[in-house]
């Protein structure tokens, strides 16, 4: 079987160092824009074949996987509508779908087409952060257009938990909307927050030198890649903004009760705050 990547970072190359550890027998091509991690890839068995650029090289793949940002994505689906065979189908890893659906449904590959969204990942990036136990545990989101071939979608199935994660089939627009509330709206929350001590550190900057294990914690993800972020924010704008509103609406309420309440007024509410949310956080398995 011949499987194509197109980008080679964090993601696709731990699915490609997953794939291999299990099928030795895949044929593996790949690409990027980066041709080093290609080749040291392929000095330890992982790619088989370095394609110079999405060509013909990838012509008589039965999967592929773009492993790039969102709106660059996209921009691979014109390119490789020209080459793929009539078989072959094309997945994704990116953090938004219905962006990328709209793509595909106006590219006409809805038949070969099934979205993809490992929840897995890392403030750290690039195929030398990569490891072939970066999914196991993960949730894995598989998005099928109304078109996906049933069998098509049971191999990848398969294949997400034969990478030790956990396969989730939902629709697009109900994952574009759970992700903003747990993933994009914080990530951008974490960034936030570290602006926000950046910005407002006394001349000695106290609150740089005395951060730690929370706010340290907290403000992790707030290192993730500009480049992803900046695509992730502008092709879900609709569903991060509806949460950021009710998120901002949430701190106004906090800040409400701060303001106004008496001592044992603000004291209940703030008991109250934090028993629920640590009764919801610690609900996650």
């Amino acid at each position: 079987m011949d499987i194509g990547f197109i980008g080679f970072g964090l993601i696709g190359g731990s699915i490609a160092k997953g794939l291999k550890k299990v099928h030795p027998e895949y044929r593996i091509i790949a690409t990027s824009r980066s041709k080093a991690p290609l080749y040291e890839a392929q000095k330890h068995g992982v790619v088989d074949v370095v394609a110079p650029e999405v060509d013909n090289s990838f012509k008589n793949c039965d999967y592929i996987f773009l492993c790039t940002p969102v709106i660059t994505t996209t921009q691979y689906l014109l390119a490789l509508k020209n080459i793929i065979n009539p078989e072959c189908i094309i997945t994704d890893v990116g953090s938004v779908k219905g962006y990328i659906h709209q793509a595909v449904h106006d590219a006409g590959l809805d038949s070969q087409f099934i979205g993809g969204h490992p929840m897995a990942g890392s403030e750290r990036s690039g195929f030398n952060n990569s490891s072939d136990t970066l999914l196991k545990g993960a949730i894995y989101i598989l998005t099928p257009t109304n078109e996906s071939p049933a069998d098509k979608l049971d191999w990848l199935k398969q294949t997400v938990e034969e990478l030790g994660a956990v396969p989730v089939v939902m629709d697009c627009k109900q994952h574009d909307y759970a992700v903003a509330g747990i993933s994009h709206v914080p990530h951008l929350i974490s960034a936030a927050l570290a602006i926000l001590a950046k910005n407002n550190d006394d001349y000695e900057n106290h609150m740089h030198t005395l951060a730690a294990g929370g706010f340290k914690d907290t403000t992790r993800i707030a290192a993730s890649s500009p480049e992803m972020w900046e695509q992730i924010c502008v092709t879900n704008r609709d569903a991060i903004s509806t949460l950021l509103g009710k998120y901002i609406k949430e701190l106004n309420i906090i800040k409400s009760h701060i303001d106004n309440d008496s001592d044992e007024e603000c004291s209940d509410y703030i008991k109250n705050l934090f028993n629920t949310a640590g009764e919801y956080r610690n609900s996650f398995k």
